[in-house]
């Protein structure tokens, strides 16, 4: 993930990609600390090539729907966990020989000019350590903060949906999450991080707002991007 400034205590979550956006005001259950309440949510379509290959080409539209989401929701001094989608961002699930690799171990010709990261995921089930690794070109990710600055928000993370699900995951398995177990579950879910993130595992940990007119598993994979968003800037 790609983090900036200093954290605040309101935070909106959004999720840009070529189809949508989605904007989540989501916090700590009250009763229940070990689960998230989704009070606010919005998901709309983008109909005009707002937002194609991870380029914000109208950056007016998109900031015109965060604003109303955050005025709408009364939301005070915002800052925004966002996550992003497209054929500029780079991603790939890897497996390497050792488990504390150096960056120079990550030989990949579409890392070079680009702002990248790698997180350990967990033991292969055959030989080896998976790592995920994702990228952005740099020029294109200073466009969020110029997109943050006409959206009148504090944007802190801007990361991927992976990675936002790969949060989430960890939060939903808590003191049950292995590293072991994971690999299996990628196994089985052909190394897709989000499909694992299923209705009934959401349902333990996720808590949808009386007033909120929908239902969660019409809207995956979006609001489990939106409440993952929300653990990374939670940490």
């Amino acid at each position: 993930m790609w983090l900036w400034g200093q954290k605040k205590k309101a935070v909106v979550s959004i999720s840009l990609s070529p189809q949508h956006i989605s904007c989540c005001l989501a916090q700590q259950n009250d009763q229940d600390t070990k689960k998230i309440t989704i009070s606010a949510y919005e998901r709309k379509n983008f109909k005009s090539l707002e937002f194609e290959k991870s380029i914000v080409f109208n950056p007016t539209t998109i900031s015109r729907h965060i604003k109303q989401f955050i005025k709408k929701n009364k939301v005070e001094k915002p800052i925004a966990s966002l996550s992003i989608s497209g054929p500029n961002i780079f991603e790939k699930i890897v497996t390497l020989s050792k488990s504390t690799p150096q960056k120079t171990d990550f030989s990949f010709p579409e890392l070079q000019n680009t702002s990248w990261n790698h997180t350990y995921l967990c033991p292969s089930t055959k030989s080896g350590f998976h790592f995920y690794i994702h990228s952005i070109p740099k020029e294109i990710l200073f466009q969020y903060k110029l997109l943050a600055i006409q959206s009148g928000i504090q944007l802190r993370t801007v990361t991927t949906e992976t990675n936002a699900c790969l949060q989430l995951y960890k939060y939903i398995k808590d003191k049950n999450f292995t590293q072991n177990q994971f690999a299996i579950d990628l196994s089985e879910n052909h190394f897709d991080i989000q499909s694992i993130c299923t209705t009934n595992l959401l349902k333990e940990k996720i808590v949808l707002q009386k007033n909120l007119k929908i239902k969660l598993k019409n809207e995956l994979p979006f609001v489990p991007i939106n409440a993952g968003l929300f653990l990374v800037e939670e940490k």
